[in-house]
């Protein structure tokens, strides 16, 4: 009973210590995160390497959109690609 516990305890603090690994592998911070001419769409969350996004799609910088311009209205923080 007391091997039992003194393992479960072990298990536990073991799992505590390993290191957070992120689990999605295209997640990024910045664009210099991204390989293959994709950029760092910060607007997903968690934000994620993808290729230049089409009109429509979500965005807070000119550089995600195909078209090169993202439109923010002046009271959000998102806009949407051009």
């Amino acid at each position: 009973m007391l091997k039992n516990r003194l393992l479960s305890m072990i298990m536990v603090v073991s799992l505590f210590s390993l290191p957070q690994v992120s689990f999605a592998e295209n997640e990024c911070k910045s664009d210099k995160d991204c390989k293959d001419n994709t950029v760092c769409v910060l607007a997903a969350n968690p934000p994620v390497c993808k290729p230049p996004q089409p009109a429509g799609a979500a965005c807070k910088r000119d550089a995600v959109c195909s078209s090169g311009k993202c439109d923010i209205p002046a009271d959000k923080d998102v806009g949407s690609c051009k």
